[in-house]
């Protein structure tokens, strides 16, 4: 009774695609047939399965569709997908109808009789003579994809994808691209393939750069990493050049600017050197004789050069008599770095001996001048004032 009540149900909908012996059969069995598969559905659902009948009844498909999915999501009953799969196939979604007799044989596994088994596979087999099975090629792997309207879940992605026969749109949508848009005419049982390639609106062309020296380079474009060397991708057209760089530990990184060109591909390799840990440094100093020291030790006199670390060191250049002279100098690694030092004389330094000096010196001119102003002492003679000498006075010239 089960059976038969089953294919009751199957010849109100499939006309088109059952054998002609089912479609002779009276409807009156609806009820009958819904009534097992109702039994077996929580209360919650019995709600939504009678509602899909009665709508059903009234060839209301559109409606019953909606009542018998609602009553399925409630109780995840398989047998409920026959009758969302009658109602897609009067609402001539074939395709549909197809997809969900097949969740039912496969959902339904142990729970269906072979009789009701036996319905589903007459159906499928009828429907496949209604649809087609297209594959979609899309060249943005994320892009959202549409057949009409109905999006596309991309994990079906390439397909095949069981679809509608006649002229099928096929679109495909993505952020910063442009939309991608094909047609395609199928024909009942047949196969088919769209290619859909979306171009960004941004136009890029493809860059390839390639890396000598270490094995573990990485490269960047504009200063951001885009992968490790070999590196190939797409790089926005523009008429700036771009930077390329590529860096490694331990070797200095390689730059160069190119612009990149719509519809040309760009091959660019660049060198990578090992850096070196030291530069070389020289100090000249002046005067002669002056003391070099770096870093607080002394390592020379007048001049030195030599191999320094690469990195900021202190050069005191110094000798007696004269200012200190300090510098802090940066050597690159694998460079040279010069510094020339002149010292001035400290003056401060010999004040005293020429304080000295100049003392000496005064006085001795005070001696001298004193000695020259000082007339020489007279000859004595014979007074008048005796027993006494006194000196002659000078006396005014005689007149002539």
């Amino acid at each position: 009774m089960m059976r038969s009540a089953r294919r009751i149900a199957l010849a109100v909908s499939i006309t088109l695609v059952v054998p002609p012996v089912l479609t002779a059969m009276p409807r009156t069995a609806w009820a009958q047939a819904n009534k097992s598969i109702r039994d077996s559905l929580p209360l919650e659902a019995r709600g939504h399965w009678d509602a899909g009948v009665a709508l059903a009844k009234r060839e209301n498909w559109d409606g019953a569709r909606t009542s018998f999915k609602a009553a399925y999501d409630l109780s995840k009953n398989p047998r409920v997908l026959f009758n969302i799969g009658v109602a897609e196939k009067e609402l001539k979604r074939y395709a549909a109808a197809l997809e969900l007799f097949k969740r039912e044989l496969a959902e339904g596994q142990g729970q269906l009789s072979p009789g009701e088994e036996s319905d589903v596979k007459a159906a499928i087999a009828g429907l496949e003579r209604l649809v087609a099975q297209l594959t979609i090629d899309v060249s943005e792997k994320d892009a959202d994809v549409f057949i009409d309207n109905d999006k596309i879940d991309n994990s079906k992605l390439p397909g095949p994808i069981t679809v509608q026969l006649g002229e099928r749109r096929i679109r495909a949508v993505k952020p910063g691209f442009a939309e991608a848009v094909e047609s395609i005419q199928l024909a009942g049982g047949t196969k088919g393939t769209v290619t859909l390639k979306l171009h960004p609106l941004v136009k890029t062309s493809r860059v390839n750069v390639s890396v000598v020296g270490p094995p573990n380079a990485v490269v960047k474009v504009d200063g951001k990493e885009v992968g490790p060397a070999p590196y190939a991708g797409q790089v926005v057209v523009a008429a700036d050049p771009h930077e390329f760089s590529a860096e490694a530990p331990g070797y200095v990184t390689a730059k160069q600017s190119v612009i990149v060109k719509d519809g040309e591909v760009l091959n660019l390799t660049l060198q990578l050197a090992a850096e070196q840990e030291k530069g070389k440094l020289v100090v000249v100093a002046k005067p002669e004789g002056a003391t070099i020291e770096i870093d607080g030790k002394a390592v020379g006199a007048t001049r030195w050069e030599g191999p320094v670390d690469a990195r900021t060191h202190q050069v005191v250049v110094k000798k007696q008599g004269f200012y200190t002279w300090s510098y802090d100098v940066d050597v690159p690694k694998g460079g040279e770095r010069s510094v020339s030092a002149s010292l001035n004389e400290d003056r401060n330094t010999s004040f005293v001996p020429w304080l000295i000096g100049s003392l000496v010196v005064g006085a001795a001119l005070t001696v001298g001048i004193v000695l020259l102003a000082t007339p020489p002492d007279q000859q004595l003679v014979d007074g008048t004032l005796t027993p006494y000498k006194v000196g002659t006075q000078s006396m005014p010239g005689i007149r002539f």
